[in-house]
């Protein structure tokens, strides 16, 4: 049975604002948007905005959590399929990665963290706390999957998998701060990601 137009409105409404709060962040900026600006652009009622969000700080927190927290579930899932080379599982993650937190506005919630974290401490926590250190014990396990396998080096365990995320997010900084002086050819970084780490991970490079 098809839900009534009001039921399936208000099901969408915590989406709805988070889209509103995130343009709103790159217009002003975290600390000059307001719960109204964000009800306005939303073209709700302020007070509905509190319904779903005790303030601020939460809403941006959900903002975090589905638009960057569901790119490494995303990247979880692809690294989790196990009967794949691990070559391709990597440059399905690389993929992922780059697609969506490079090409889509999640661009604007790094924003927040690279301009404003020192004025929010407890949003550079949080996102280190849930999103970051998720997202380096899948790369970790990753790579213990791929030495398991016979097809990354032992060594690799050592490495930092920071190295791994590390030119992703200079990419998202570059498009933030240079984009109109060079643009980014997503598609060569890519490639030439994979490259380096097939040449220090693989005991074998991809096909």
């Amino acid at each position: 049975m098809t839900k009534p137009k009001r039921s399936r409105r208000k099901e969408m409404r915590p989406s709805d604002i988070i889209d509103a709060a995130v343009q709103e962040f790159a217009i002003k900026g975290y600390s000059a948007t307001s719960i109204g600006s964000i009800a306005a652009r939303a073209n709700i009622a302020r007070s509905t905005v509190y319904l779903y969000f005790d303030d601020k700080e939460a809403l941006i927190k959900e903002a975090f959590r589905v638009r960057i927290g569901d790119v490494m579930a995303d990247a979880r899932h692809v690294g989790s399929a196990a009967d794949r080379p691990f070559p391709e599982l990597l440059h399905h993650l690389l993929d992922t990665m780059y697609a969506r937190l490079v090409d889509r506005d999640t661009i604007v919630l790094l924003r927040v963290l690279i301009a404003e974290g020192q004025q929010f401490p407890e949003l550079t926590r949080f996102y280190h706390d849930t999103i970051l250190s998720a997202a380096q014990d899948m790369l970790s396990q990753m790579l213990a999957l791929g030495v398991a396998r016979g097809e990354v080096r032992p060594e690799a365990l050592a490495y930092d998998p920071k190295l791994i995320m590390a030119p992703v997010l200079m990419s998202a900084i570059w498009r933030l701060t240079f984009e109109e002086i060079a643009p980014l050819d997503t598609d060569q970084l890519v490639k030439s990601h994979m490259d380096l780490l097939a040449s220090g991970l693989f005991v074998h490079g991809p096909d």
